[in-house]
């Protein structure tokens, strides 16, 4: 049973890390701030392809789930900009079902000041196609701060 758990733990690490890798070695990163209780980061999201790491932090430690994904970004406009992706959440220390769910997030940016897009409010609403359930429909409301260059 001890190996068991240990091969799926490898496992997401293991996809934990090609969620991770790049081709270049610079990434501005921004942080997220969600309502009920959700933290995120996630890369450059003015490159085509961006990835964003999410934990839900209102939870106990072996449930504690954490969200993968990887957007793609639509051309950013004045006010605001748009992304679609996919990925997964998983509780990584829970020892029995791991894997939560499959999600498609759909995120849009809106930047209150024209000429500083490094704060945006952030609306996410994402279908969740759940292992052990049917499909459900989660919506995030936050603030994201870019680190770097604007």
């Amino acid at each position: 049973v001890k190996n068991i758990f240990w091969m799926k733990q490898i496992n997401y690490f293991f996809l934990i890390f090609l969620f991770s890798l790049s081709l270049e070695s610079y990434s501005q990163i921004s942080v997220s701030g969600y309502t009920n209780y959700v933290v995120g980061i996630n890369t450059n999201k003015e490159k085509r392809i961006s990835f964003e790491a999410k934990v839900f932090a209102n939870n106990y430690i072996e449930d504690l789930p954490m969200e993968f994904n990887a957007f793609y970004n639509f051309k950013t406009k004045e006010y605001h900009r748009i992304s679609i992706g996919l990925g997964v959440n998983i509780s990584p220390f829970n020892t029995i079902d791991q894997m939560n769910s499959f999600v498609i997030p759909t995120s849009l940016e809106i930047f209150p000041m024209k000429d500083f897009k490094r704060i945006a409010i952030v609306f996410e609403l994402t279908p969740e196609i759940r292992i052990e359930d049917e499909v459900a429909l989660r919506s995030l409301l936050g603030i994201r701060y870019t680190f770097g260059k604007n």
